[in-house]
C-alpha cells in the first residue's frame, strides 16, 4: 500500500470526454521533485475513477517561480510495479509473466 495526498485535480471537459489534470504544488527552493510521485497519483486517480491513464495528466507547480513542469512520460501500472520490485530494464521479465 502506498499513501499520498493529491494537492489538486482539475477536470477538463472535451469533445472526446472528460480529462483530468493532477497538480502537485511544490514550495521548496529547488526543482528536484520525483516524477514517480506523479505517476503513482495518476494511476491511483485513473483506477479509482475507472479511467484509462491516458485521460489523466499530471504536473508539478513550483509555487516560488510559478513554473509548471509536466514530465513527458510517466510509467503506468506495469512500469511502477517493476520499479517497486527493484527491477531494471535489463532484468525485465517478458510481458505476460
Amino acid at each position: 500500500m502506498i499513501r499520498g495526498r493529491i494537492d489538486a485535480v482539475y477536470k477538463e471537459r472535451g469533445p472526446d470526454g472528460d480529462r483530468y489534470e493532477i497538480i502537485d504544488w511544490k514550495t521548496g527552493r529547488t526543482q528536484t521533485a520525483d516524477p514517480l510521485q506523479l505517476a503513482v497519483y495518476r494511476l491511483a486517480w485513473a483506477e479509482r475513477h475507472g479511467l484509462p491513464p491516458s485521460a489523466v495528466r499530471a504536473a508539478f507547480l513550483y509555487v516560488r517561480t510559478g513554473e509548471i513542469v509536466r514530465p513527458a512520460r510517466l510509467p503506468g501500472r506495469a512500469g511502477l510495479e517493476r520499479i517497486l520490485r527493484g527491477e531494471t530494464d535489463d532484468r525485465r521479465p517478458p510481458e505476460g509473466r
